[in-house]
């Protein structure tokens, strides 16, 4: 087998160079998920559904792969304090950074979110609102419209009268 890479068991610890990658991957895919985040709130202040469809869509193709990176990095994560001790001085140094710039970004792309949702939720109550008075509306008319059984009846007795 020599020359070719293998794939790591789930009981297999990845040298320090790959699990490194792995963890500048993981900050690097924030980073984009942060820039869409930023792009989709303008769309949502835009009402531009169908470009924030499509966002939401390469948003959920980055999210699939970082879940796919969060199940490498598991093990690791669990035996954190192990893993970082076998660490030399950069690499730790690196990993620490990656791991700091990864929080950072996944709470702005979270708050980012969240201002998003009650930006959308505000617009569904208006929308509901607005429905709910068009629909009043229409009631108070039908319910002074004279039905047409009534109006020909009432045009019967004023040409009689």
């Amino acid at each position: 087998m020599t020359g070719l890479k293998q794939s790591l068991s789930p009981t297999d610890e990845p040298t320090p160079d790959v699990m490194l990658a792995w963890l500048e991957e993981q900050s690097s895919l924030f980073g984009r998920l942060e820039s869409l985040a930023s792009k989709q709130r303008t769309l949502v202040s835009q009402e531009d559904t169908g470009p924030l469809l499509a966002l939401l869509g390469e948003r959920q193709r980055l999210s699939s792969r970082l879940t796919q990176l969060g199940s490498r990095l598991e093990p690791i994560r669990r035996n954190w304090n192990d893993v970082r001790g076998r660490l030399s001085g950069d690499q730790r140094s690196a990993a620490d950074r990656c791991l700091a710039e990864s929080r950072k970004r996944l709470q702005r792309i979270m708050d980012s979110d969240e201002h998003d949702a009650r930006v959308l939720a505000a617009r569904k109550q208006n929308v509901a609102q607005a429905l709910r008075g068009t629909h009043d509306s229409r009631c108070a008319v039908t319910a002074y419209r004279v039905p047409p059984d009534r109006a020909l009846a009432s045009g019967c007795l004023d040409e009689a009268s």
